[in-house]
């Protein structure tokens, strides 16, 4: 049952709180916080403005997109803008709040694409063992002083992390968000639960990433086994405290190892992801797309770089004019025994 009615119109404020319970109850929190905080902007302006919500226009959303790039806003965010602008007033008519949205026909322009660094595997590799030598007391001394058990700890775990985020392809909230009972040891695989469309997916686990994750497997049950009864919630990736490790947390020790392998700073937790969705979809686009958990393969496509190696690579393994060339040597050798 809509609040809005003839006698008494929907508001700006009624508008957001019913589209972003909406958006609540079919998407992921990050999703709702992003309209959030990009309409709240664009209604503040509307109401500064007296511009009334259900004559909120075309005209209007230039004056509010053009106040948005004075003030130093970046291309991207005003593309953002208008993206959610427009789909708010798209959801409020189609969910009975205007009778119709002023901003149905409105053209929305293009943003450029922001270049995103492609890490290459020698970046990958030295990452891999940044993971492992920046608690070697004798290749970092500034951990000499540190308890061996909590260099075990953190060298075991983050090592682990890295490889699943590589060998997966997954984000880092759901790598974080892994249960034990979502590691299937026996199937080799795990079992991805928190995900960003809130759908499950499983994904097949490797050699490399197995072997990684057991001496941690090893630490973590000698270091819980005198925890109480339901203190052991049982999250993979522990922090020293017993509970789940964080995003922020873990991004803090990837910069430690960028920067201790002097590494280019564009590499963020997502490079990871990156990497591997462009070397797994070159092999098979539909099997990354489904590794990644897209809905669509354009999106996955975002992630793929095809360099000048790949091009030369699949032109040789194609061999088009070779296999024509061939068919005809060979029928000109077949006419010459008929004659």
């Amino acid at each position: 049952m809509s609040v809005s009615s003839p006698t008494q119109p929907a508001t700006w404020s009624i508008a957001l709180r019913e589209f972003l319970l909406h958006k609540e109850a079919n998407y992921a929190s990050k999703t709702v916080r992003y309209y959030k905080v990009q309409l709240n902007g664009l209604i503040a302006w509307a109401e500064k403005n007296d511009i009334a919500f259900e004559s909120f226009g075309k005209r209007n959303l230039d004056g509010y997109l053009v106040e948005r790039q004075r003030d130093g806003k970046s291309q991207l965010t005003i593309h953002h803008d208008a993206i959610c602008a427009k789909a708010f007033m798209s959801w409020c008519q189609k969910n009975d709040l205007l009778d119709r949205s002023l901003l149905s026909e409105y053209m929305i322009r293009k943003a450029p694409t922001p270049p995103k660094y492609m890490p290459t595997q020698e970046d990958m590799s030295a990452l891999i063992r940044a993971a492992h030598d920046i608690w070697n007391v004798e290749k970092n001394p500034g951990v000499r002083y540190e308890d061996p058990v909590s260099r075990a700890f953190h060298r075991d775990r983050n090592y682990a992390v890295i490889i699943g985020l590589l060998d997966s392809a997954c984000r880092i909230s759901e790598m974080l968000s892994l249960k034990l009972s979502d590691y299937d040891r026996t199937g080799r695989q795990i079992t991805i639960r928190e995900s960003k469309r809130r759908e499950s997916r499983n994904i097949p686990v490797s050699r490399d990433f197995e072997k990684a994750l057991e001496p941690w497997m090893k630490l973590r049950s000698r270091l819980t086994k005198n925890m109480k009864p339901g203190e052991d919630e049982g999250w993979i990736f522990l922090t020293e405290f017993g509970g789940r490790l964080n995003e922020t947390q873990f991004l803090k020790s990837l910069r430690r190892y960028t920067t201790f392998a002097n590494l280019p700073r564009e590499i963020t937790l997502h490079s990871l992801r990156r990497y591997s969705l462009n070397k797994l979809s070159k092999t098979d686009l539909l099997g990354a797309q489904r590794i990644a958990g897209h809905k669509e393969t354009s999106t996955t496509l975002l992630y793929t770089k095809i360099d000048a190696d790949h091009v030369r690579s699949v032109h040789e393994q194609a061999s088009v004019v070779a296999g024509i060339v061939a068919n005809k040597r060979e029928v000109k050798k077949e006419r010459r025994r008929l004659i």
